[in-house]
This record gives structure tokens, sequence and C-alpha cells, in this order.
């Protein structure tokens, strides 16, 4: 076996246990030197800069401290930043970013394991309220009598419907429509810079942004939350929406004018099963969308939790293992400034 390489974390306090099982930890332990319950949190502490000095890779992860010039000139050997996250990148400063490039610092991240947990969650909601799941329960508790399907559900079903996919191009958006397949959706699909080809492979047609409101009987979001996009789905989208159409958001709230969207969802025209919100959720209390018979709210579930987590860990033992082994990353992130 080769010899033992350094590890150092910095990432929530308590989360690598969650990330990792106890037979990924003992595998972990066979390979690299590291120790449990030492995450970093503050790098300027002098117990951290005196473990730092002597690591060869960084496992870093949610509610880490940023990454900085400074941070990176502790850790004069470190080979790799191995990110339990999206992104690895995003937590680096520039400066930091340039000093990585120069040195040859690599890093990988685990967006392709959250992905898969959000992609399920969007097939679920889609599934469920083809079937109008949220408005059949409601109703059914509301009279607790009988209920004729064929006249309160006439549009109930999936054999033909359309989904619509906002921002095409992201991972969670390609998973999502590769779990649509089996089904008998029509899938279609916008992105800017979104190729017919590309949509064709995950089992969509590509048209315009407007065409996706329009059309669409499901709309789903997937576009980041960035300065860029804030508010670009806006009331004009939203009212090119079929009545009784779903609009699902398991992206950013802030994607979505929130005035806009309120307005059509307290009119009960549209539906929405919202996992995000903007402002960022909790909703304030006094929220008119509360308790919208038309309105699903969840606490921003559909990302990895529980036994989802030890995915993201399998991705991050994976990584380690490649190092030990002399191969190169699985999920190698490219650094902004290449």
């Amino acid at each position: 076996m080769s010899e033992k390489f350094n590890v150092v974390m910095s990432i929530k306090p308590g989360l690598p246990e969650q990330l990792l099982t106890e037979p990924m930890w003992k595998r972990l332990h066979e390979i690299a030197n590291i120790e449990q319950h030492t995450e970093i949190t503050d790098f300027s502490d002098p117990a951290a800069l005196d473990r730092m000095k002597d690591a060869d890779y960084l496992w870093y992860g949610w509610e880490a401290p940023q990454i900085t010039a400074d941070v990176l000139n502790a850790m004069p050997k470190l080979k790799g930043i191995i990110a339990a996250q999206g992104s690895a990148y995003k937590s680096l400063t520039d400066e930091a970013r340039r000093i990585a490039k120069d040195r040859g610092i690599f890093a990988t991240n685990v967006q392709a394991a959250n992905s898969i947990p959000v992609a399920e969650y969007c097939l679920g909601v889609t599934l469920l309220e083809s079937k109008d799941y949220t408005l059949s329960q409601h109703q059914y508790g509301e009279q607790r009598a009988y209920i004729n399907r064929e006249v309160n559900y006439a549009d109930a079903g999936t054999y033909g419907k359309t989904v619509g996919i906002v921002t095409a191009t992201a991972q969670i958006a390609r998973d999502f429509m590769e779990m649509l397949k089996p089904f008998d959706f029509n899938v279609i699909a916008w992105s800017r810079h979104l190729t017919d080809e590309e949509a064709a492979e995950h089992g969509a047609r590509k048209v315009d942004l407007d065409t996706v409101f329009r059309e669409s009987d499901i709309v789903s979001i997937h576009t980041p939350g960035i300065p860029q996009t804030a508010g670009m789905i806006g009331a004009h989208e939203l009212g090119l929406m079929k009545d009784g159409a779903l609009l699902l958001n398991s992206a950013r709230g802030i994607v979505i004018d929130h005035k806009a969207l309120e307005k059509e969802l307290v009119s009960g025209r549209i539906r929405a099963v919202l996992d995000v919100t903007d402002p960022e959720e909790p909703l304030p209390a006094d929220s008119p969308l509360w308790g919208l018979p038309n309105v699903v709210l969840t606490p921003h579930i559909a990302g990895s939790m529980g036994c989802d987590l030890n995915r993201m860990g399998a991705s991050v033992l994976t990584e380690f293992e490649h190092i030990a082994a002399g191969e190169p990353p699985v999920h190698f992130e490219a650094n902004p400034l290449d």
C-alpha cells in the first residue's frame, strides 16, 4: 500500500459523520491520516494552522469559512481540495483561485451526487401533481364524502402532458429529464446555450422560454440564483401559463419575481410547489401563500439530507481512493481562471 496522505477538514462540525458511514470511515482511515471531530471553523486559529502546514488535501464543505490566499499559503503542501458541496471554487477568493492555478492545486465537488435527490424530488412532484394529488387531498379532507373523480379531476394523469424545463443545461435538469424518459410526458426545454442535439439527447425538444411557459402543464425551474438571474421569471412568463398549470421551483427563490408569483397564486389561477422562496425560506408567518390550497411549500428538502448524505460521502471517499491509487479525480472541477 502506498504511503498515507494527510487530510484536514473544514466543514460544518458533525457533518462528516453524517456523510460517511462507519465502513466508509474505516476505508478512509486505511488510506489517509485524518482525525475525526477536528473540523476547522477558523483558519486563523493557531492549532488549526499547525495542522494545516502538513496537509496534502483539504476536505471542504458546507458552512466552512472562505478560502483566501492566506489559507492556501498556510498549506504549502496542498495538492487538492475535495469539496463536499456543489462547487469548490465558489468558496475561493479571486486571489486564492490564482494561487491554486499557479500551484496546480486541483478541486473536486459532489455536484453529481447532490443533483440526484433534487431530480428525484422533481420527479415525485411531477408524478403526484399530474394526478391532482394536492387538490384531491384538500377536497377530500374538506368534503369527507364521495368525490366523482371523472368530474373533479378530468385532466388528471400523465399521458401526453407537457413538462417544461427552465435552464435545461443544469446538472439537476439533465438528471430530471433522464428520469422522465420512462414516462409518457412530452418534454420541452429552454436554456440560453442549449442546442437541439443536447435537448434531444435528454428526451426533450428545444423551445424558447415563452413557449415553455405557454405550453407546459408543469414548469420546472433549474436556474441558479445569481444576480444576473434575479427576477428572471416575472409577470409576463407567469401570465403565459395555462390555467391550472403547475410551477415547480427547486432551484432558488430569487429567480422568480415574488410579487408577480404571489399575485398569480392568490388568484388561484395556477398552482405551485415551492421548495425555495423569496424571501428565502421560511416565508414570513403572515405570507398569504401559507395555507393556500393550490400551493405546496416544503422547507428546502429537495437536496441531500438523511441517508442521501451518504451518496455525497461516497463521492468524497471515491476521490480519496483515486488519489491513493494514483488515479485522476472523478469529479474534477475546472478552475474558472483556466
